[in-house]
């Protein structure tokens, strides 16, 4: 739900935004959401969070030579033969094999059944019967 935000004073703002703080923490401080702190952002000029030209780049790599390129396309002639090779390897797989290799997506939890006493169903009926959801 969103805040008042007529009650904010302005430099104070400036020294937690300048300070880094977490939006969520000036949020919680000044009882807003983080739409409004982004719109407060923009009517008072307040500077970019993460200024992108500090931030560090890794050296780019070289661009490849002749021979590596001439190497990259030879390779490229291989893929049939790799990937016929690669479904007849997979073709001789034991089951263990196969099961090991295999993609498990696992459960996150399971439902139990809870069992509930004749007594406490009757009250839940009860006030469904009452209720309008």
């Amino acid at each position: 739900m969103a805040g008042d935000t007529s009650r904010i004073d302005i430099e104070t703002l400036r020294v937690q935004w300048a300070s880094h703080s977490s939006y969520a923490a000036i949020c919680a401080f000044w009882t807003v959401t983080r739409d409004q702190l982004v719109r407060l952002r923009d009517v008072l000029p307040l500077p970019l969070r993460h200024d992108r030209r500090l931030r560090f780049r890794p050296p780019r790599a070289e661009k490849p030579t002749p021979q590596e390129i001439a190497a990259s396309e030879a390779s490229l002639d291989l893929a049939p033969w790799v990937a016929a090779r690669a479904t007849c390897v997979s073709a001789h797989w034991t089951d263990e094999v196969r099961a090991a290799r295999q993609v498990a997506k696992p459960e996150m939890f399971q439902m139990r059944p809870v069992e509930m006493p004749e007594e406490l169903r009757n009250t839940f009926d009860d006030l469904n019967r009452e209720c309008q959801w």
